[in-house]
């Protein structure tokens, strides 16, 4: 149980975002396990490529299974499952010194005094390519529960990249986009009149904190708190 001790919901601290799916009406737990499989977590290109960015589900108790079954991601009337999001990230510097370097040779080979733009630009996708083949990935392993009575979906993570790719991939996998839990349509869901949600709907954003003029301010500079 060390990866399961390692990741969201059995950590001691989790930060959980909060989303509703509508679960499809035939919910073939068989075919639900064979789409996860399908995408489980790559971290190459059909080309046997690294991936700039990859994500797939994994196992919950284990990020390195990618093989599923229905007992595997259903427990009551829940289904649970892990997300896995690898980034590789080239370092800026390097990719530019290493761009500086290629130019150079280039120039001596080619014994001109400037480059053509479509020869830097080639460059700068060899360097490029050449260095994100051998940069190390920085995994980040989430987790899903999707409560199918409930319609309740909890994501352990806030990264927004991740979120997004966890989004698509979920649609991409159950028919069915996960939608925040913001207040307006949380009050759709409990049934609240029409004209309560309009009124939801047509807030308006207020600030919590007051910005005072600078003649509002001491001696000194500091703003003087404003009374409640």
């Amino acid at each position: 149980m060390y990866f399961a001790a390692a990741m969201g919901f059995l950590s001691a601290t989790s930060s959980i975002v909060r989303l509703h799916a509508k679960p499809p009406p035939n919910m073939d737990r068989d075919a639900i396990a064979r789409a996860v499989q399908a995408r489980g977590f790559r971290d190459h290109d059909e080309d046997g490529l690294p991936k700039q960015e990859a994500f797939g589900w994994v196992a919950i108790h284990d990020p390195l299974v990618t093989d599923f079954e229905a007992p595997d991601l259903f427990f009551q009337q829940y289904l649970v499952v892990g997300f896995r999001f690898d980034k590789r990230a080239v370092p800026a510097k390097l990719a530019w010194m290493q761009r500086r370097r290629q130019e150079d040779e280039r120039r001596a080979e080619e014994d001109v005094e400037r480059l053509s733009r479509e020869t830097k630009r080639e460059i700068k996708e060899d360097v490029e390519s050449s260095l994100l083949a051998r940069a190390l990935p920085n995994p980040k392993l989430f987790e899903c529960a999707w409560n199918l009575e409930t319609e309740a979906v909890y994501f352990t993570g806030k990264l927004k990249s991740a979120r997004e790719s966890f989004a698509a991939l979920f649609r991409e996998t159950f028919g069915v986009a996960p939608i925040p839990m913001i207040p307006y349509l949380a009050a759709e869901r409990v049934g609240l009149p029409d004209g309560v949600v309009d009124a939801f709907r047509g807030v308006e954003p207020t600030p919590l904190v007051s910005v005072l003029p600078p003649e509002a301010s001491n001696g000194d500079g500091a703003a003087v708190s404003e009374s409640a």
